[in-house]
């Protein structure tokens, strides 16, 4: 499993279905210099773009951005072709014009953040072994359980947002922190729990601010248009 969690300044640190831009500006030139060859087809170019969004969600990966724009773009061109040789793509098209303008919005608000997020991800990566080991430890079903339901939460608010789900999480955040709380263990062990969830919690608070400022209708939608894309998909010839 991977994810990844908003940076905190805390000792134990040593180090919660999306975008690509209109211009150059505002894309990391690292990224515009790692720009690799896309397939050619239309569904793996779409299936690219869906990679690419999970790469920059999960993982704040740089090179995905300037990939998910080329991706569109190239399948755009390759739509235009089809509709020279007098094949029907007017509904694609305009789904796809949809999902390329939801997609520019999430960019232009996620890629100032992808350097941090890649941190996170790195730091949930090489601590999230550790932190299961230590609860097994423990022992407690209620606590496992607890973490099992909050993590869950956080995928599925990525995923889908919703007003419930982001209390859900909360909700259940709390509880998880009152467990812990409540076992009295020595300070060695509790820290490192509490400095794991606490990362977790500050990523789905990133997450809920940004999609709040986006909205979560678009959000939805560009899950939405990404199933319709593909049935219309499989509508094409080869040619």
């Amino acid at each position: 499993m991977k994810k990844f969690l908003l940076l905190i300044p805390m000792g134990l640190l040593a180090a919660t279905g999306i975008f690509w831009v209109t211009t150059e500006k505002g894309i990391p030139k690292n990224a515009q210099a790692s720009a690799v060859q896309i397939p050619m087809g239309e569904r793996e170019l779409f299936a690219q773009s869906e990679h690419s969004l999970r790469q920059i969600v999960w993982h704040g990966d740089e090179k995905s951005v300037l990939l998910l724009r080329t991706s569109l773009d190239t399948m755009k061109t390759k739509l235009a072709a089809y509709k020279k040789q007098g094949f029907g793509t007017t509904k694609l098209e305009h789904i796809l014009s949809l999902y390329q303008e939801d997609s520019a919005l999430l960019s232009e608000k996620f890629v100032p953040l992808l350097s941090r997020l890649h941190q996170c991800d790195q730091f949930e990566q090489s601590h999230e072994e550790p932190f299961i080991i230590s609860i097994d430890q423990i022992g407690l079903y209620e606590l496992k359980s607890a973490y099992h339901n909050l993590d869950l939460m956080r995928k599925n608010y990525v995923k889908e947002p919703t007003d419930t789900a982001k209390v859900a999480y909360e909700t259940e955040y709390a509880r998880i922190r009152g467990i812990i709380s409540e076992l009295y263990l020595d300070t060695a062990i509790e820290k490192p729990l509490f400095t794991y969830l606490d990362n977790h919690k500050n990523y789905f608070d990133a997450i809920t601010e940004t999609y709040k400022d986006i909205g979560y209708e678009r959000i939805n939608r560009l899950r939405t248009n990404a199933y319709a894309i593909k049935s219309e998909l499989q509508l094409l010839p080869s040619i």
